[in-house]
């Protein structure tokens, strides 16, 4: 295998383990119900209800859309860092299953933009940890005398801009599913 094609496992291993160990913590020993509130409040917030309910909507999805590719974002131009994907995606699995831990069958309203925003915040920390191996990979080869060595960051981050231009299109899909299917289906199921 080569050497990029290690730094991919890696990153896919890493990003994914990590989600999914937060996620199963988060579903154990789940953060105080009031810190779950304040986090969601603190996204919607910004979306007030004037009394008319498509202006809602359409503020509410403004205010997702802006949360959500922010993280994308920020995984990818602060991947270098290699903590803030990882944080991202540890912050995420955490909350979602101490939402889980307390919605419990609410929970279910969830699956149709789940299944579009968790993969896709999940392949955002991926690209954001993929840039960061490629960083410390870089580092390692001038560490050890090698040179500058190939220049795998410049490429690396050129191909995770790409990606993420594919990341937030499934945002804005998973969003406008959000607002107009999950959100109302949490009110038929709660």
């Amino acid at each position: 295998m080569t050497a990029a094609g290690v730094r991919e496992v890696a990153a896919l291993l890493c990003s994914t383990g990590v989600f999914l160990l937060s996620l199963a913590t988060g579903l154990l020993y789940p953060v105080p119900l009031e810190e779950v509130e304040r986090q969601v409040s603190a996204v919607v917030e910004p979306a007030t209800y004037t009394g008319d309910p498509l202006s809602f909507a359409l503020g509410l999805l403004s205010v997702i859309l802006y949360n959500n590719v922010g993280v994308a974002v920020r995984c990818v131009v602060l991947g270098p860092t290699l903590v803030y994907p990882l944080y991202v995606l540890y912050t995420n699995g955490y909350t979602l299953g101490s939402v889980v831990n307390y919605v419990g069958l609410r929970s279910l309203a969830l699956i149709p933009h789940g299944v579009l925003e968790l993969p896709t915040i999940v392949y955002s920390g991926y690209v954001g940890t993929r840039l960061g191996l490629a960083v410390v990979a870089s580092l390692a080869w001038r560490a050890l005398g090698k040179g500058v060595g190939p220049a795998v960051v410049p490429r690396e981050f050129a191909r995770s801009l790409r990606d993420l231009r594919l990341a937030i299109l499934f945002l804005v899909a998973a969003a406008v599913v959000e607002v107009f299917v999950s959100l109302p289906l949490s009110h038929l199921i709660g």
